[in-house]
């Protein structure tokens, strides 16, 4: 019984192995050329492999035609919100930050009076309130910004697109 556990172990990891190798060779899957996804129709009999052809050609096309490219276009908003959220989170930071340097400096200033735990409290609202101000500025407009970016990107989308669909018409395709 021991052995036949052993032997099914070992074809386990061979398995195990077989499938990991055959994932770091896949590597990532490749970008669609129909990234609007649209219904298309291969109206003259055009085979899957002649159809994947023309909708690369479709894409390269309509990329030149607008000197535009969805996918380039799509990592530079993703980039964007990166960068926006970043900065977002940070100026969050800074209320919390704010507050406490007013409690330090609070505490000082209320020792200085005779009570450190009200100069405190004062200090920490006040600079806590202020730097919560800076948050809210900030983030609206990394909001503002994004769906700016995402506007514009829609709006040279469509134009890209139908770039793309008079190609394939071009070729011979009916296109939904």
């Amino acid at each position: 019984m021991h052995k036949q556990f052993q032997t099914w172990i070992g074809h386990v990891a061979l398995v195990t192995a077989a499938v990991m190798t055959a994932a770091v060779h896949a590597g990532p899957p490749a970008l669609s050329s129909n990234p609007a996804n649209l219904a298309i129709f291969p109206a003259k009999g055009q085979t899957p492999e002649q159809q994947r052809a023309d909708e690369s050609a479709a894409y390269d096309w309509a990329t030149q035609q607008t000197r535009w490219d969805p996918y380039q276009a799509k990592a530079a908003i993703d980039q964007q919100g990166q960068s926006a959220s970043a900065a977002a989170d940070s100026a969050r930071g800074g209320a919390i930050k704010g507050g406490a340097g007013g409690a330090a400096l609070g505490a000082a200033i209320g020792a200085v009076a005779g009570d450190a735990g009200k100069g405190a409290a004062i200090g920490a609202t006040s600079l806590g309130l202020t730097g919560g101000i800076r948050s809210r500025r900030a983030v609206k407009t990394a909001q503002g910004s994004s769906a700016t970016a995402v506007a514009a990107y829609q709006q040279q989308f469509a134009v890209w697109s139908r770039n793309y669909m008079a190609a394939m018409e071009a070729k011979g395709y009916t296109v939904r």
